[in-house]
């Protein structure tokens, strides 16, 4: 497979998104989302934010079939990312669109639908607590991390190697979208 592997990002940014829904000493502030387009009838939508005193998380699952939705929990977030994280073949969207939708919905209309491409979007907002470590400066300034990247899940190397080829390949990651002002991961700096 030729197009860049975007498996340890993927992976990083779900640790991360797994440590918001827990232990929450170690940022000050946060907002994040998440949405997971899978290939079948069920996709998942999760959010977070700490506004430096309360706490709200949400997590749904969407029939694609029926529009209903239900709850889940906010936790199992990790279940749906390592799901996702069984894909063959890990790489991320750099095109023109600007939602996760939108992008699975070019993808259709490309005649894309025929690579089963599943979608995993993060988004995410963090303001370290004052006392990490990683700061290096004592109590100011606080570092940020920001995250926006879409990860296109492929079931196997062979159809990554097809879409790479296709009218919509040119929409995947063959180089790195992450230096991009518009899709990136892990981009740190301080406030």
């Amino acid at each position: 497979m030729s197009l860049q592997n975007y498996r340890d990002t993927f992976v990083r940014c779900l640790a991360t998104l797994r440590s918001l829904t827990s232990a929450r000493d170690e940022y000050a502030w946060f907002r994040w989302q998440a949405i997971y387009l899978t290939r079948d009838r069920f996709s998942y939508f999760f959010r977070g934010d700490l506004d430096g005193v309360k706490v709200r998380f949400l997590g749904q699952q969407i029939d694609l079939t029926t529009g209903a939705t239900s709850s889940v929990p906010i936790r199992s977030i990790a279940l749906y990312g390592a799901t996702f994280g069984l894909n063959e073949a890990i790489t991320a969207y750099c095109g023109p669109q600007k939602s996760v939708i939108d992008v699975a919905h070019a993808f259709s209309e490309k005649g894309a639908a025929d690579y089963q491409a599943e979608f995993f979007y993060v988004r995410m907002r963090l303001l370290y607590s004052a006392d990490d470590s990683r700061t290096g400066f004592g109590t100011d300034p606080r570092l940020r991390e920001n995250t926006n990247i879409i990860f296109v899940g492929l079931e196997d190397h062979a159809t990554a190697d097809l879409l790479e080829t296709s009218r919509v390949g040119q929409w995947v990651a063959t180089d790195r979208p992450v230096a991009s002002s518009e899709w990136y991961a892990e981009r740190y700096y301080y406030h």
